[in-house]
């Protein structure tokens, strides 16, 4: 591995810094033979990390967030003995946290991450916060675990107690899946996330140009940009859809597209 190499490649200096941190758990994988785990990434990070490791034939990892769908996971590189998919089995990556209100409160995503961060919990250590009626589950680092479960006692203006969860019940939280199957004219940005998130195709413009619509998690301010497969369009307020597949061109002359939504 040239580690000065890989992050020569990457163009933002805040990406470089977060690359190398990266590439610093990857070399100790490979000194120790040991699985090692980096903080939480967003969506966008993973991405760039994603594109550095594949561009150096770097193969012995995965990202992990604690259920499938999850936005925010870490990046867990195996030693040579664990094939990748043994490694989510592995005890003791991070904990579960469930808070719960003890009284109702019109209580925010901003207000639960607010909260955290007012006890000094860095956000890279949290990872996604799960809301649901009368309490949320939050993912979140070993290292910050018992911090927050002996310290977070208010979320806003209401008061609350902190246990832990089991890994399992993030499933009842797994993103629900809308498949769609459809055809467009080209593979621009307008023309698949139009028919990606049921919205007119104007409209869409309209999204992209006032700098709403991300894809593969970067601002996208061009309409025609082409899409790929395994690309991301999000939109904001209105979730994501991932372009799945590209199939074949139909008489008409449109393209076959395979589409999962997240709603």
């Amino acid at each position: 591995m040239n580690k000065d190499e890989i992050i020569k490649k990457v163009s933002k200096s805040e990406d470089k810094l977060i690359v190398a941190k990266v590439l610093d758990k990857l070399y100790l994988s490979e000194k120790t033979n040991k699985m090692m785990t980096t903080d939480f990434l967003d969506p966008h990070m993973q991405n760039v990390v994603l594109v550095s490791l594949n561009s150096s034939n770097i193969n012995n990892y995965l990202f992990y967030g604690g259920y499938e769908g999850a936005e925010r996971s870490v990046v867990i590189f195996c030693p040579s003995n664990m094939p990748t998919s043994q490694a989510p089995e592995s005890t003791g990556l991070f904990k579960v946290l469930k808070i719960n209100l003890l009284h109702r409160g019109n209580i925010s995503h901003r207000d639960y991450l607010g909260s955290l961060m007012g006890l000094g919990i860095k956000r890279e250590k949290i990872g996604d916060i799960l809301i649901k009626d009368e309490h949320c589950l939050v993912i979140v680092l070993n290292d910050v675990a018992d911090f927050i479960k002996y310290n977070l006692v208010k979320v806003g203006n209401v008061k609350v107690e902190v246990d832990y969860a089991e890994l399992d019940s993030l499933a009842a939280y797994e993103p629900k899946v809308k498949e769609i199957r459809t055809t467009v004219a080209s593979l621009r940005l307008d023309c698949v996330a139009s028919v990606g998130f049921g919205i007119s195709r104007s409209k869409t413009q309209e999204y992209i140009k006032a700098e709403k619509v991300n894809l593969n998690w970067e601002i996208t301010p061009s309409i025609a940009k082409a899409v790929k497969e395994g690309d991301v369009i999000t939109i904001r307020g209105k979730g994501r859809v991932v372009l799945k597949e590209v199939g074949r061109t139909t008489k008409k002359d449109r393209i076959s597209i395979y589409l999962k939504k997240f709603i």
